[in-house]
């Protein structure tokens, strides 16, 4: 166990927020969260008080012990710097991916647009074809590795912090909820239409660019806030995230490997 573990488990022992042990040892939130994420050591000093507070030898503190599993038992604690870096990250993901399902809708635009020249059609539609999948590899790999554990384990964050996410996620939701209705209609519209013409109710026409445009921004819509909605939920909601039977199971195997 780590030096950011051990300070992480003492501090909820004895039922102190992050700000709350901070204050009684004259620092700032930010620097309990980086000691508790390891990402640096506070000063002998600071080490002393931290010693007293917690009632715990300083040896105790800085002597890491072997583990292979950063995680403890009753979760993973996650700091708002990593709260808001995963938002951030996965809202990236989600607007990679989105538009390379655009970019694959729009190229029906020129399958309906050229339909004399064959030349021009198959160009136009590789070319559409050929971004969108660029796009989706990069949001594939846009994936930072320190989330990862964020869908691998339950998730702790500190009370206050935790309200302050729910208000600016409801503030938001009503304009991811605003964006994403129109999308799926937009979706849905396309769906029909294309699924029509295909069984011979309508004949192909240039008209059919906006059916691919409308399909296109509401596959872009509909991926981009379905992605920002479950990255927030998955923070505010997480304990409902990590009842369900397949997290349990992946939760389950993971921990009977790193005991091996």
């Amino acid at each position: 166990m780590t030096f950011g573990e051990k300070l992480f488990h003492l501090r909820k022992e004895k039922g102190l927020t992050q700000e709350t042990l901070a204050e009684q040892i004259g620092t700032t939130r930010q620097a309990i969260s980086k000691w508790e994420n390891d990402q640096g050591y506070p000063e002998t000093e600071k080490l002393l008080q931290l010693s007293n507070i917690l009632e715990i030898s300083i040896d105790f503190l800085l002597k890491e012990e072997k583990s292979t599993n950063t995680v403890n038992e009753r979760g993973y604690y996650v700091s708002k710097e990593m709260a808001t870096g995963y938002i951030a990250n996965q809202k990236k993901i989600s607007r990679h991916i989105g538009i390379s399902y655009m970019f694959w809708a729009l190229a029906g635009i020129p399958y309906v647009m050229f339909t004399d020249n064959l030349t021009w059609r198959f160009l136009g539609m590789a070319i559409f074809i050929i971004i969108g999948i660029g796009l989706f590899v990069i949001g594939l790999f846009s994936e930072q590795r320190q989330y990862k554990v964020l869908r691998e384990e339950p998730l702790i964050l500190d009370c206050g912090y935790l309200k302050e996410l729910c208000t600016a996620y409801q503030q938001k939701k009503r304009l991811y909820v605003a964006t994403l209705v129109p999308s799926i209609i937009l979706f849905i519209i396309g769906i029909l239409s294309i699924s029509f013409t295909m069984n011979g109710k309508f004949v192909w026409s240039e008209y059919h660019s906006f059916v691919f445009l409308g399909f296109g921004i509401g596959l872009l819509g509909f991926c981009y806030c379905a992605g920002a909605i479950d990255a927030y939920e998955l923070l505010i909601d997480n304990e409902r995230y990590s009842s369900r039977l397949l997290f349990k199971i992946k939760h389950k195997i993971k921990r009977e490997i790193n005991n091996l």
